[in-house]
């Protein structure tokens, strides 16, 4: 129930934030419900060339503006079991892709 967030403080907790569109979205979403605070924590941001790109209030790294994969982190449902993160490149993607 979304009334619940009215005079509530909320953190969202996001894997990764590229371009923040998706974020921005939902952070005005939000807004109709009256939150007292709102706060966003990633694990990851990526490093774009959007002079309006989102940044998170709370962030554990700062990466490239490449596709990573790992961590929970998939491309088409593979790699997501690594126990690192690692960039996956355009033949990568070409031999996985569906």
């Amino acid at each position: 129930n979304v009334f619940l967030l009215i005079l509530q403080n909320v953190l969202i907790v996001e894997d990764i934030i590229g371009t923040g569109r998706t974020m921005k979205a939902l952070l005005n979403s939000i807004k109709k419900y009256k939150p007292r605070m709102v706060k966003v924590a990633s694990l990851l941001v990526k490093r774009t060339a959007l002079p309006d790109g989102f940044r998170p209030d709370y962030y554990g790294f700062e990466i490239p503006d490449l596709f990573v994969v790992g961590y929970a982190l998939d491309y088409n449902e593979y790699f997501r079991d690594l126990n690192h993160l690692c960039v996956i490149n355009n033949h990568g993607k070409a031999k996985y892709r569906i």
